[in-house]
């Protein structure tokens, strides 16, 4: 028994130490301190101080917050954890900390899962409805939606854990298993200060204005929402009453912003970063959002039944089916199909996946003109005609794609939609009342020479404007095997050259797409032809008048040109 508890305490220290010597190989890599400014957010550069920090503290944290975490866990069960074959270590793959397999986990099967509580799951209906009802506007709906919500419950934890004076809203009501469990797993959370090197939210300006110019999903957009809630919550809400909602708190020796905009932007990257959208709904599910991603071999985490009948309804962490895990691997899961720039928003790296440019996509932004004469017409049919589930916006944002062995083209959603936006002169006609129900259906096919040109002039600008942008950035040659996640620079450079290629496949495809304008076949000619007008004229032979050229056979027509009394 001795040997075996010495044999997991080297085990232990082995794993730590391999994290620590992880965060000292990155130390050179970051500049000195520096504060910046960006439309008056204030970001602070102290990437050193951060690593320092965290290599004389590394040891001694890590393993409270395991051992905190690894007891909560097993006080939940079987109730509020249904099935558990891992427990909380430091990654030994590099990364903060991970689930590790307990005993060997097959193919398929459930490593991990949780019946759907609210004593443990947060989401923004448990926002809404209950910890925040009557305190939040009824219909509140902020610039961060969802997200915004989510981070509002993680700021309620944080003040509830940090403090014993009653800060925060006392809801959920937990049981006490539940409650050791979520103060664990707050303290577990990466600091403000580890958070600006781990994600893009909280970069200085200088990375976050070389990630604007990388990309086509921006930065800035993301920070302004969150900068436009947390000022509005600040001054309704959170500057309303103090003692519930503490400007700052402290746990573990650890000063963090709370109800704050710089709160607020901390608990932003908490919630992008282990969000899962599971059964229709976006949920932060503690221990389970420890899970590290792999590309290879894995599933998304789901949604599932449990228990001993197996009709309790929850999320499951399953194996993939070609994968299978040893006592003490690591168990990953999927992250979900998402391009480059995603990946870095919302979790703060680039997988291998496209490092290596298999698959590459960028994000191409359209608006109705709110000039069109025409705007009025357009909206209606974009908010009651299109999709019955899903009206459509006037702001549409559409992937495009470069991928080995996937044929080129742009999304077709896309080419309707910008159908409908360049709808002018000769063809608004189809804008006409007795038109309203079919005139989205018509945008599936090309209307006119001239607005299918208007919709491919419409991407190349876009297309181009976007390399552009791009192209202010000068780079060396590309090699994905000088990537470093813990250098933003690095993340931008994959970034811009896997959006490049997405961007410059679709241009070359759209260049080519004009050349071939005049054979497409448009509304005018397909109307022709389901009326049987489409062909010429001849006289019906079977007449008895059809020589003469005086009278009409019965049921012929008339000759194109001719009167029709």
């Amino acid at each position: 028994m001795r040997i075996l508890q010495t044999l997991i305490i080297l085990q232990q220290y082995l794993l730590v130490s391999s994290w620590s010597s992880t965060l000292l190989n990155s130390i050179h890599r970051h500049s000195t301190p520096t504060s910046t400014h960006h439309n008056g957010r204030t970001h602070t550069n102290s990437n050193i101080h951060v690593h320092r920090m965290l290599l004389t503290e590394s040891e001694e944290r890590v393993n409270t917050i395991c051992d905190d975490l690894n007891n909560a866990l097993l006080k939940c069960q079987p109730e509020f954890i249904k099935t558990c074959k891992v427990k909380v270590a430091p990654s030994p793959n590099n990364h903060r900390l991970g689930l590790i397999a307990t005993e060997k986990i097959k193919k398929g099967d459930v490593a991990l899962s949780m019946p759907y509580d609210d004593q443990v799951i947060l989401t923004p209906e448990l926002a809404t409805k209950e910890v925040w009802k009557g305190i939040l506007p009824e219909g509140y709906d902020g610039w961060t939606g969802d997200n915004g919500l989510l981070a509002l419950l993680v700021l309620n934890e944080l003040a509830k854990t940090a403090t014993d004076t009653g800060a925060g809203i006392q809801l959920p009501k937990r049981k006490i298993e539940v409650t050791s469990l979520m103060k664990a797993w707050v303290a577990s959370l990466p600091t403000p200060e580890e958070m600006t090197i781990l994600h893009p939210i909280m970069w200085d300006e200088e990375n976050q204005d070389i990630l604007q110019s990388s990309s086509t999903k921006k930065v800035y957009k993301i920070l302004d929402d969150i900068d436009e809630d947390a000022n509005w919550l600040q001054e309704r809400v959170w500057s309303k009453n103090r003692d519930m909602f503490p400007e700052t708190v402290s746990l573990n020796d650890v000063d963090y912003p709370c109800f704050t905009p710089e709160g607020f932007a901390w608990a932003m990257t908490i919630v992008t970063s282990r969000t899962v959208f599971v059964d229709g709904t976006s949920r932060i599910i503690p221990l389970m959002d420890l899970a590290n991603h792999d590309d290879l071999g894995v599933e998304e985490i789901r949604g599932g039944f449990m228990g001993t009948f197996g009709t309790t309804k929850g999320v499951v962490l399953r194996t993939g089916k070609i994968r299978e895990y040893k006592a003490n691997e690591e168990v990953f899961v999927s992250y979900g199909p998402k391009s480059a720039a995603e990946y870095c928003l919302e979790h703060g790296f680039v997988p291998k996946k496209m490092r290596d440019m298999t698959t590459s996509v960028a994000e191409l932004t359209f608006e109705l003109d709110p000039k069109d004469r025409f705007y009025d017409d357009k909206l209606d049919i974009l908010e009651f005609e299109t999709y019955e589930s899903a009206p459509m916006e006037p702001i549409q944002s559409f992937d495009v794609v470069s991928e080995g062995g996937r044929d080129e083209g742009c999304d077709p959603a896309m080419i309707q939609f910008l159908r409908l936006m360049k709808l002018d002169t000769k063809d608004a006609f189809l804008l006409e009342s007795v038109f309203r129900k079919d005139v989205w259906g018509f945008m599936s096919l090309p209307v006119s020479d001239v607005n299918e040109r208007g919709v491919l002039d419409t991407i190349v600008a876009s297309c181009s404007k976007a390399l552009e942008d791009m192209d202010t950035l000068k780079d060396d040659e590309f090699n994905s095997s000088d990537y470093d996640e813990s250098d933003p620079t690095s993340l931008c450079r994959i970034i811009r050259e896997s959006e490049r290629k997405a961007l410059s496949r679709t241009l070359k495809f759209v260049t080519n797409e004009k050349e071939a304008v005049d054979l497409k076949e448009y509304y005018q000619q397909r109307r022709l032809r389901d009326l049987n007008l489409d062909s010429d004229w001849k006289p019906d032979e079977s007449s008895p008048y059809s020589d003469d050229g005086d009278e009409l056979g019965f049921g012929q027509q008339r000759a194109p040109g001719s009167l029709d009394w």
